[in-house]
Order: structure tokens, then sequence, then C-alpha cells
């Protein structure tokens, strides 16, 4: 391994830094995922960074977008790319069907170590890829813990740069390695639960937690036994992955405003179970 490889002092200073910035605008992905790009382009060295989050079991299913961001697209290429994905999705990738059989809870790899030149320069992708003006990529995937979503970076070079070095790739995954942990903690992720995905019944119990109501004034409020609300109650803590209620309301309160909840709790005489 050559010296010029190995990671700066600096390089591990600066890392840490995105990460606090990116940590400082937490509590709205649509916040820290454009900061993280912006950091990311400048610290490695690239033009462009695309991304977000997903779910993905590997190597059984394929990969499933929940968000998507991008840094330093032209408008017409970010038409052009979003327009791709659209009709394509990632799984048309090459880079993405060569990841769907890595191994590993962090995988940072160049194009070259997943697709050959041969399958890369005639692959279906590359019509977009020279449209937008850009070559080389490096791609992370980081799982994020407890259950299958996952954070996804890629950074793209312009058609005859270098490719990334192995100091970009160690940097690179340094960083999504430090960052990982972070994410559906200080970092609000699209792979959390919401109040789309809960029951009827799991929104009303969470509303009236959130009124600050005991278990006993919930199963009152909803007409149902107080058996029935702790099964609720115990079912919204492994929703959220929480142990207490105390917990619980200090991660719903983070990250969702209390409107987008509305009015939720119907008269204790509708009440039924779902």
């Amino acid at each position: 391994m050559e010296k010029s490889d190995l990671l700066r002092a600096q390089d591990v200073r600066d890392a840490y830094r995105l990460i606090g910035e990116c940590r400082d605008v937490g509590g709205d992905p649509s916040l820290w995922h454009p900061r993280m790009f912006e950091g990311l382009c400048r610290l490695i060295g690239a033009p462009n960074g695309t991304g977000g989050e997903g779910r993905w079991r590997r190597p059984e299913h394929p990969i499933q977008p929940l968000s998507a961001y991008d840094f330093g697209m032209a408008p017409r290429a970010r038409d052009r790319y979003l327009a791709y994905m659209r009709d394509n999705g990632p799984a048309a990738d090459p880079i993405f069907s060569a990841l769907q059989h890595v191994a590993g809870s962090l995988v940072t790899r160049t194009r070259r170590q997943l697709v050959s030149d041969a399958i890369w320069y005639k692959s279906d992708s590359q019509e977009l890829r020279r449209m937008n003006g850009v070559d080389h990529q490096i791609t992370s995937v980081y799982q994020i813990a407890g259950g299958d979503g996952i954070s996804v970076v890629c950074l793209e070079r312009a058609l005859g740069e270098r490719d990334f070095s192995p100091r970009e790739q160690r940097l690179l995954n340094f960083f999504h390695a430090e960052l990982g942990p972070l994410i559906t903690r200080s970092l609000v992720s699209a792979t959390e639960p919401s109040q789309v995905t809960l029951s009827p019944r799991l929104r009303q119990t969470l509303a009236c937690l959130l009124e600050g109501d005991s278990e006993k004034q919930v199963a009152a409020r909803l007409g149902i036994s107080q058996a029935t609300t702790h099964q609720y109650v115990t079912a919204l803590y492994r929703r959220f992955g929480v142990r207490s209620r105390a917990e619980l309301l200090a991660h719903v309160i983070r990250r969702l405003a209390r409107r987008q909840w509305g009015s939720l709790v119907p008269p204790p005489e509708n009440g039924q179970l779902p």
C-alpha cells in the first residue's frame, strides 16, 4: 500500500466536521442529504453527487428507492436522471446489479471494482451518463441498523477526469461508516415509521399519548380495554425501536410535527377494535 493511499489526519477532521454539519440539520432529510452531498463532493473532489435511501434485502430482493437527492447537476441533467430512474430504477444500473451480490453492512466500491469496461460502456445507462457528462463513479451502500433500510452515496466525475483513488475510496468509506449509525437517531430517515404506515388504532393510540394520556385514559377515550391499550403501546415501542414511553414521545416529537397527526381520536362510542 502506498503512503499516498492512506487517510490523513486532515481527512478525518474534515469528515467529522461534515458529519457535525449534517447533524445540525438532521431533523429534516431534505436538508441533511443535500448538505452531505455538497460536502462530500468538495471533500473528495467530484462535481456530482446522487443517492438517498431505500430498502434492499440483498441478494434476494431488488432495491426499492424511498428518497433521491443530488448535488451539482444542471437542471436538464437532473430531469434526465429522474426520468431514467422513474422508467428503469436503480436495478437497471450495472453498478447496482453488481452490488446486489456483494455482502456487507457497508460496501464502498469504484465502478471498475464492480463492472468491467466492456460491460460498462455497452450498458443502457451510458447514454444517460454521456448526456450528463459524467463517467467514473464511486458508490457506497450502508445498511441501516435494525432492518432492510439502506443509505446510498454515489459520487461521479466528469468525462475525461481521472478515476477515484484508493485514498478517496477509504475516505468515503470512513465517512459513511461514521455517519451511518446516526441515521434514524440524530439524522431523521425516510426508512422510519410514519403516521402513514401505522394502522388507524396505532395512530389513535399515539395521538392520545402525545396529548399526555396515560394508558388508562387512552383505553377510556378509545373505548377499549387496558390490556388491549397496553398491546398497542408495546406495538408502538417495537415499530419505533424504543423501550419506554419517554423514548417513544421524545422520538416522535423530534421527528413529526403535531400537525401531521391531525384529529385522529374518535369519540369513545366510536372506538371499535380494528
